[in-house]
């Protein structure tokens, strides 16, 4: 198979392909509920630290994220630490669930049912890597999102589209390429 470009927009394991990428593996503990009888809250809630927790220090940060599901389980959040194993660390997830206590005093009275881990790519200045590689000439960076992959896919697409198709540019991709950490890249 032939490509003129190729889309890397793995998050945290783009570092497996490219590992001289500033990119870093920051881990995440969330928490879901037990369906509920009946909705606690309709709408996301999240505390005013939860942004000074997703771009602060290099020390673990716990702030409040509570969000409800489909199914009817809550969704609680949201710890941030550069940790490289997977494992569930219980005095964190207590910091967690203590902190989401202390906002939503009604969650102490729902069961938890699964805690689980996962890992967000981080770079040093918390902005994601979207464009050309330096070095690698027809890859096209999409990754170190942090915990915004999601919630930035659509602004993202449209600056790889810009940088696939030479499309005039509709978002200014400048604070975004790869190359404003070369020679790392």
């Amino acid at each position: 198979m032939e490509a003129t470009h190729v889309v890397l927009a793995t998050g945290a394991d783009a570092i497996k392909l490219l590992p001289t990428l500033p990119i870093r593996k920051r881990k995440g503990h969330l928490a879901i509920t037990d369906r509920l009888p009946r909705p606690l809250i309709r709408h996301q809630l999240i505390e005013t630290g939860y942004l000074q927790s997703a771009h602060g220090s290099d020390h673990a940060s716990v702030a409040f994220n509570l969000q409800p599901r489909s199914a009817g389980q809550l969704l609680i959040g949201s710890s941030r630490q550069f940790e490289s194993s997977g494992e569930v660390e219980l005095p964190i997830v207590k910091r967690m669930l203590e902190q989401a206590v202390s906002y939503v005093p009604a969650l102490r009275d729902f069961l938890v049912t699964r805690i689980w881990t996962g890992f967000r790519a981080a770079t040093p200045d918390g902005l994601p890597l979207i464009g050309p590689c330096p070095n690698v000439p027809g890859l096209i960076l999409a990754t170190g999102h942090e915990g915004l992959g999601i919630t930035t896919s659509l602004a993202t697409a449209k600056l790889v589209r810009q940088h696939v198709t030479g499309a005039k540019a509709e978002i200014d991709p400048t604070p975004y390429l790869p190359d404003h950490f070369s020679p790392a890249t």
